[in-house]
C-alpha cells in the first residue's frame, strides 16, 4: 500500500531530491508552497505539488501508472488547500491526464495541445462568465475589450480607454484580479470605475480568474523567461480569444504599445496569433508619451518613490490623484519609498 506525504522545505536533500526528479521529467521545480511525494523503498515514484491555489508538477513513472497515485497526491494537496481556507483551485496537467482528473470531480476550463487547465472548489467558469454577460448592453453591434492592470492607472491607460470606446460601441474594460500589484486591486477597480464613470458605453469589470492570473499565466507574475513561458502565454491569450470572447461576443482587442516588456511584448504577439485564428480583431494603440517618454505605470510608481509627488501626479488622471492624496493613498506611496530605501 502507497501512502501520500510531504516534501520538507527545509530539508535540503529533499528539495534537491525532488527537483532532480522534475528534471528527469523534463520540469524545473520552484514556487511550490506545497509538495506531495509517494515512495517506493524511499523512491520518489510519483508527485504533486500546488502554488498557492493553482496545482501542478503532476507526475507518476510509469511502472507505477493504474494505481491510484495521482489519486493519493490529489487528495493529499486537496487537504492542505482546505486546512489554508483555499477554496477554489486550479489544475495544471497533460492532456493525456483528463479522464483521472475528470473523474474527480473537476471540470475543464481549456485545453491545448501543450497543457490541460482544470478548475476546482467552487470555481466556476459558466457562473463567472454570464455575470458579466447580464450587465453587458444586447443590442451593442460592436463590442471592444481591454485588459489592463493599472497600478496604478495613468493618463496612457486614460487616453487608451477614450480612444477605444469612441471605436466600438460598447468597451468593456477588465482590471487584473490577481492581487498581486503594490496597488491592491480593489482600489485599482474603483480608481479607473470612478474616472471611467461618465461614459456610457464603458463596462469595468474585474478580470476573474481566466485572464492572464496565476492560474493562467503565472510567468506574467513571476516575471521568469524559462521554457513554460510560451506554453503559459498560448494557453492564456486562446483562453481569451477562443473562449472568452467568443462567449461575450467580444469583436475587437485593443492593445497598448510595449515598448519595455519584453515579457508582454512575447505575450501580445501570442494574442495577435491566435485572435487572427480566431477571425477576432486586434488593434494595436500608440502609447501616450510625455515629451519622449512613454507614460507607464512603473515610471508613475518610480516618481512616487523617490519623493517626485507632482512629477508623478502630472502623469495621472483625476481619479488616481484623489486616491493618493487619500490615507489609503499616502500609505502606498510611504511603502514605495520604504521599499526604495531597502533597495
Amino acid at each position: 500500500m502507497y501512502f501520500a506525504g510531504q516534501i520538507n522545505k527545509r530539508n535540503q536533500n529533499e528539495i534537491l531530491e525532488i527537483k532532480n526528479y522534475l528534471e528527469k521529467k523534463g520540469v524545473e521545480y520552484k514556487n511550490a508552497d506545497y509538495t506531495s511525494v509517494v515512495r517506493d523503498k524511499g523512491k520518489i515514484v510519483a508527485t504533486g505539488s500546488c502554488d498557492s491555489s493553482v496545482l501542478k508538477y503532476f507526475f507518476v513513472d510509469e511502472k507505477y501508472l493504474g494505481q491510484g497515485l495521482t489519486i493519493l497526491i490529489y487528495n493529499d494537496i486537496l487537504n492542505y488547500l482546505y486546512d489554508n481556507n483555499i477554496s477554489e483551485y486550479f489544475v495544471f496537467t497533460k492532456p493525456k491526464n483528463k479522464n483521472i482528473f475528470s473523474s474527480l470531480g473537476l471540470k475543464e476550463v481549456f485545453q491545448n495541445q501543450d497543457v490541460l487547465l482544470l478548475e476546482g472548489g467552487f470555481s466556476d467558469y459558466n457562473s463567472w462568465i454570464e455575470s458579466i454577460r447580464s450587465k453587458l448592453d444586447k443590442n451593442a453591434k460592436t463590442r471592444g475589450a481591454i485588459v489592463a492592470n493599472c497600478n496604478p492607472m495613468t493618463l496612457g491607460h486614460k487616453y487608451l480607454f477614450e480612444y477605444a470606446k469612441d471605436r466600438v460601441d460598447e468597451l468593456i474594460i477588465f482590471i487584473l484580479e490577481e492581487d498581486s500589484s503594490i496597488f491592491p486591486t480593489d482600489y485599482r477597480f474603483s480608481i479607473v470605475k470612478k474616472e471611467m464613470q461618465k461614459f456610457e458605453n464603458i463596462k469595468v469589470f474585474l478580470s476573474g480568474r481566466y485572464m492572464i492570473s496565476k492560474a493562467t499565466f503565472p510567468t506574467y507574475f513571476l516575471k521568469e523567461k524559462d521554457n513554460s513561458l510560451d506554453i503559459y502565454t498560448n494557453l492564456d491569450s486562446q483562453i481569451f480569444s477562443e473562449k472568452i470572447a467568443k462567449d461575450l461576443n467580444i469583436d475587437i482587442r485593443f492593445l497598448g504599445t510595449e515598448p519595455i516588456d519584453e515579457l508582454t511584448n512575447r505575450y501580445n504577439y501570442m494574442l495577435i496569433k491566435n485572435f487572427n485564428e480566431s477571425n477576432k480583431k486586434i488593434e494595436i494603440i500608440e502609447r501616450l508619451k510625455d515629451s519622449d517618454r512613454v507614460i507607464s505605470a512603473s515610471e508613475v510608481r518610480n516618481l512616487l518613490a523617490e519623493g517626485n509627488i507632482d512629477l508623478a501626479k502630472s502623469l495621472l488622471p483625476k481619479s488616481t490623484i484623489e486616491f493618493l492624496d487619500s490615507e489609503a493613498g499616502q500609505n502606498i506611496i510611504a511603502k514605495l519609498q520604504e521599499m526604495r530605501k531597502k533597495n
